[in-house]
C-alpha cells in the first residue's frame, strides 16, 4: 500500500488534499413504473441518473416484471432521472439524493403509450472523445471526425496506447501482437485489417491493455474491442453516408434499425474502393569476411513503386427477439466479398566494390485476388430476478474463401537473354467455429462469481501452386520443388473463473482461466506433420482503491499468449521479390506473456489524468529474422522464437476542456525494449528506449461546426536485428451539420505535411540493409452523412438521439 500512495503523490501532488477526505456518502432511488392507461406495470424499462450540468450517465437500473426499480449506491446530490422504454416516450424527471433523504421514493410513475405534443427540453450532452475506466480506455469514435469516412485505423491515429503504421498494421506499447474483436468476440470482421473496417460502423473502441481471465488471452499486447453502432429505439431509422477522397477513393454506407415490441431488426451496407499508389527503395550492402580480400563489397539498390485497388461489399444483418422481458435471442450474419488487384515494380541495380554499375533488371507482378467471407453469430441471453444474474450462450461460425493469383515477369539488360515468366495460384480457405457460454452470479451486492466455458475449432487450408513457362516447349509447367500444400488445424478448449468483491474501498478480482490447445501444421507436399500440444494456466489479479468517488488506484496482473497464425506458419515462399524472399515457419511456438501494470485516474471539473506504469516479460517471443546467403545473393526473412523480450514503461493520458467549445486530450508513452537470443554459437540482444506521443484538439469554432486538428509521434523502435525509424503526421478535419442537424458535411486532410513513412535498418554478419516505405498518406476527403427519420413523430418515436433530447419534463410525477 505504500508503494501505492507513493506513485499517486509523485503523479498528481496537486491532488494531496482529496486523498484525505472522507469516501462520499450514498441513498438509493425507487419506484415503479406503470402504464397510465391500463395501470399494469412496465417491465424492462431502462430508469439512468444523469448529472443536469452535461448528461453524463451516473447510474441505473432495469424496471422488473412488476414495473418496480431500486437504484443503489446514488452519491448525494441532485439528478435529472431519465426513463425510456418501447412503445412510450421518454419520461424526465428531477430527483435529489442528501443526507436529511437518502432514500429518493418516486411511487407510481404514469409512462402514456400515446403520442403526446409537449415542450422540448434540452438536454445537452456531448462525450469526450476518449474516456477512462481502470481496466480500460474508451475511444468514442463517433466523436472523431476520421470516423465520418475514414477507417479504424485511420481513427485510431487519434487513440491512446495504439500505434498504427502505414498500412494499417496495429500496435499497443510497442507490441503487435494485438487481438481485435468485435462486440467481444472474434467474428469475421474482427479478421479484417483495420484498414478494411468503416470507422462510420463503429460507436466505441475499447482498449484493453491487461485483460482478465474472462477474456480470450489470445494477444500479447492487449485486445481492441470495437463496439457496433446499434439503435434501440422504436421505428424505423438510420444513417447514409458519401464520401470521396482524392486518388479515387470511395466509400459508402447504409445502415438502418427497426424496432417494434419484442422484434429488432438491423443492416447494413459498405461499399468501399481502396486506392493507396506507393513506392520504397533498400539499399543493401554484402560483406565478404571469408573470401581472399576480407575488404570486398557488394551492393544491391532496389526501387519499387506499387499500385494496389481494393473493391469491397460489406452486407449486415441482424435481429433481437426478447421472448419475455428475461430471455432474448439474436441472431447476426456478415457477408463480406472483395477485389484487389495491383501491381509491383522492382529496378535492381547491382553495384560493384566501387559502386558502379556491374548489371540491372526488372521484374514486373500483377497481382489478383478475391475473397469471400460470411459469419454466423447465435445467441442467447438470460436474467434472473437476482440483480446482476446473467446466462449468455453465443454460437459463431466464420468461414473465409481467398483465390490469390500472381504473374511475374523478369527482363535482363542482356540483349540475347528471354524474359523469365512465372506465376501462383492460391487457393486459401478459413474456417473456425466457436462456443462460448458465460454465467455470473451475484453473491451479494458486492460480491459476485462469473465463470464460463469456450471451445474454438478452425482450420487454416492454403494450396499454392508455382509456375515456370518453358520457352522450349511454349507452356506453362509445374514446379513442385516451389509448390506447397499446407493445413493448419487448431482447437482451443477453455474454462475460466473470475471471483470479485470489495472491502471498505478496495474493490478485488482474481481469475483463473486454463486451457487446452491441440494443433496439427501439415505440409502435404512435403509429407511432414508437425503436432504441438500444450496446457496453459492464465491467472489474472485486479485491485482498486477508491480513494474517492475521482480519484482511484488499480493494481492489475495477467498472464496470456500469442498463437502463431497463417502468415507466420505458412512455408510457401513469396517470390514477389526473388533477392528478397519472405516464408513462415510452421514449427513455430507460441509466446507467453506476464504482464503488470499499475495505474492512477483522477478527475476534476474539466480534466482527467490516467497515469500508468507497466511491465511485460514475454518467452519464446516472435520476431521477423533475415538471414543472407552470399553464394545466391539472396536474403531470407522468416520468423524465429527468441528466448525473452522485455518492455516496461509508463503511460500519462490527459483530457482538459478550456472552455465549452475547445477541448483536448493527449498522451505520451516512454517504454524500454529488451530482446534477447542465441541462434547456434552466436549470441544476439538489442535494447533500447523508445516513445510516442499523441495530441488532438476539437474546437467548435461556431453552432454546429467543428474544426479537430491531431498529431501522432513515434519514435524509433528496436527489433531483434535493428530498429524501425521514426514516423510522425498531422492530419485535419472539419465537419458542420446542417439540415436542422439531419446532415453533416465533412472535410478531412490526412498527413498535411506528407510525413509518414515506414522505415527501417537491418543486420546481419554478412549483410546490413536500409530500407523506406511510403503510401500515398496526404489525402483529402469530403463527405456527406444524412439521419434517416430523424424528425419522425413521437408515435413513431424513430430515433434516439431526439428520445434523449426531447420529452417530457416535470419536477415529480
Amino acid at each position: 500500500m505504500k508503494l501505492i500512495y507513493t506513485f499517486i503523490t509523485f503523479c498528481l501532488l496537486a491532488s494531496t488534499p482529496h486523498l484525505l477526505s472522507a469516501q462520499q456518502q450514498t441513498g438509493s432511488v425507487s419506484g415503479t413504473v406503470i402504464n397510465s392507461s391500463t395501470k399494469e406495470p412496465v417491465g424492462m424499462a431502462s430508469v439512468v441518473l444523469l448529472t443536469p450540468a452535461d448528461s453524463s450517465l451516473v447510474t441505473g437500473a432495469n424496471t422488473d416484471f412488476d414495473g418496480l426499480f431500486r437504484i443503489e449506491r446514488v452519491p448525494f446530490g441532485r439528478y435529472l432521472m431519465r426513463i425510456t422504454v418501447v412503445g412510450y416516450p421518454t419520461r424526465f424527471s428531477s430527483v435529489s439524493v442528501s443526507q436529511e433523504a437518502p432514500e429518493a421514493t418516486m411511487g407510481a410513475i404514469s409512462m402514456n403509450p400515446r403520442a403526446t405534443t409537449l415542450k422540448a427540453v434540452e438536454v445537452v450532452s456531448q462525450r469526450e472523445l476518449v474516456q477512462f475506466e481502470l481496466d480500460k480506455k474508451v475511444v468514442n469514435i463517433s466523436q472523431d471526425i476520421a470516423a465520418e469516412n475514414g477507417s479504424v485505423a485511420e481513427a485510431l491515429q487519434n487513440a491512446p496506447s495504439v500505434e498504427v503504421d502505414i498500412d494499417g498494421n496495429v500496435s499497443m506499447r510497442g507490441s503487435s501482437n494485438v487481438t481485435v474483436l468485435v462486440d467481444g468476440k472474434r467474428t469475421a470482421l474482427a479478421n479484417l485489417s483495420l484498414d478494411q473496417i468503416p470507422a462510420n460502423m463503429i460507436d466505441r473502441v475499447e482498449i484493453i491493455t491487461n485483460p482478465s481471465s474472462k477474456y480470450d488471452p489470445e494477444g500479447t499486447g492487449g485486445i481492441i474491442n470495437l463496439i457496433l453502432k446499434k439503435d434501440k429505439t422504436s421505428g424505423m431509422n438510420g444513417v447514409v453516408s458519401l464520401n470521396a477522397g482524392t486518388y479515387d477513393n470511395y466509400n459508402t454506407s447504409l445502415n438502418l434499425n427497426y424496432r417494434h415490441n419484442k422484434l429488432s431488426l438491423n443492416g447494413g451496407y459498405d461499399f468501399r474502393q481502396q486506392n493507396r499508389p506507393g513506392n520504397s527503395s533498400s539499399f543493401r550492402t554484402t560483406y565478404f569476411p571469408n573470401s581472399t580480400t576480407p575488404d570486398r563489397l557488394s551492393f544491391l539498390d532496389q526501387d519499387q513503386t506499387r499500385t494496389n485497388l481494393d473493391v469491397s461489399h460489406n452486407i449486415r444483418f441482424g435481429a433481437d427477439y426478447y421472448l419475455t422481458p428475461k430471455h432474448t435471442l439474436s441472431a447476426s450474419t456478415l457477408l463480406r466479398t472483395s477485389k484487389e488487384r495491383g501491381t509491383n515494380r522492382i529496378l535492381y541495380r547491382f553495384l560493384g566494390q566501387s559502386l558502379a554499375l556491374d548489371s540491372a533488371q526488372t521484374r514486373t507482378t500483377a497481382d489478383r485476388e478475391e475473397d469471400f467471407s460470411m459469419d454466423y453469430v447465435l445467441g442467447y441471453r438470460q436474467t434472473f430476478e437476482r440483480k446482476g444474474q446473467e446466462l449468455t450462450a453465443d454460437f459463431i461460425y466464420t468461414n473465409h474463401l481467398e483465390d490469390e493469383f500472381s504473374n511475374f515477369e523478369e527482363q535482363y539488360e542482356v540483349a540475347d537473354r528471354l524474359p523469365l515468366l512465372q506465376r501462383t495460384a492460391a487457393d486459401n480457405m478459413f474456417r473456425r467455429i466457436v462456443l462460448q457460454s458465460d454465467y455470473v452470479h451475484p453473491i451479494s451486492e458486492e460480491t459476485k462469481l462469473e465463470a464460463g466455458y469456450r471451445t474454438s475449432i478452425q482450420r487454416m487450408d492454403t494450396d499454392n501452386t508455382f509456375f515456370n513457362f518453358d520457352n522450349t516447349f511454349g507452356q506453362w509447367a509445374n514446379d513442385e520443388l516451389r509448390s506447397n500444400h499446407f493445413v493448419f488445424d487448431e482447437q482451443v478448449h477453455a474454462l475460466y473463473s473470475n471471483f470479485s468483491s470489495k472491502w471498505n474501498s478496495l474493490s478485488y478480482q482474481v481469475g483463473l482461466r486454463a486451457e487446452q490447445t491441440l494443433t496439427t501444421s501439415d505440409q502435404r507436399t512435403q509429407q511432414e506433420v508437425y503436432r504441438n500440444n500444450y496446457f496453459s494456466l492464465f491467472p489474472s489479479v485486479f485491485v482498486t482503491h477508491d480513494i474517492n468517488q475521482d480519484n482511484k488506484v488499480q493494481f492489475s496482473y495477467s498472464r496470456r499468449i500469442n498463437r502463431p497464425r497463417s502468415r507466420s506458419l505458412n512455408p510457401f515462399i513469396d517470390y514477389t521479390d526473388p533477392l528478397n524472399i519472405r516464408f513462415g515457419n510452421p514449427r513455430l511456438n507460441p509466446e507467453f506473456i506476464n504482464s503488470l501494470e499499475l495505474g492512477h485516474l483522477r478527475y476534476w471539473e474539466n480534466s482527467s489524468l490516467n497515469t500508468s506504469l507497466f511491465y511485460r516479460r514475454t518467452s519464446n517471443q516472435v520476431q521477423r529474422f533475415r538471414e543472407f546467403n552470399p553464394e545466391t545473393g539472396v536474403t531470407t526473412t522468416s520468423f524465429i522464437n527468441l528466448n525473452t523480450g522485455s518492455n516496461y514503461g509508463a503511460e500519462v493520458v490527459a483530457t482538459h476542456s478550456f472552455t465549452n467549445w475547445w477541448r483536448l486530450n493527449g498522451s505520451v508513452s516512454g517504454f524500454r525494449t529488451e530482446l534477447n537470443d542465441s541462434r547456434g554459437d552466436t549470441e544476439l540482444s538489442n535494447n533500447q528506449f523508445s516513445w510516442n506521443t499523441k495530441l488532438n484538439s476539437t474546437m467548435t469554432v461556431w453552432k454546429d461546426m467543428a474544426i479537430q486538428v491531431s498529431g501522432q509521434y513515434r519514435a524509433p523502435m528496436v527489433t531483434i536485428q535493428g530498429r524501425m525509424e521514426q514516423m510522425y503526421g498531422v492530419d485535419l478535419g472539419i465537419k458542420k451539420d446542417v439540415l436542422k442537424k439531419q446532415g453533416t458535411v465533412s472535410l478531412r486532410v490526412t498527413d498535411i505535411f506528407d510525413t509518414r513513412e515506414f522505415n527501417f535498418l537491418s543486420y546481419g554478419p554478412d549483410f546490413e540493409m536500409i530500407n523506406r516505405n511510403k503510401r500515398q498518406t496526404q489525402m483529402v476527403y469530403v463527405g456527406f452523412t444524412y439521419r434517416i427519420n430523424r424528425e419522425g413523430n413521437q408515435r413513431n418515436r424513430d430515433n434516439k438521439e431526439e428520445r434523449e433530447e426531447s420529452g417530457e419534463m416535470e419536477e415529480g410525477f
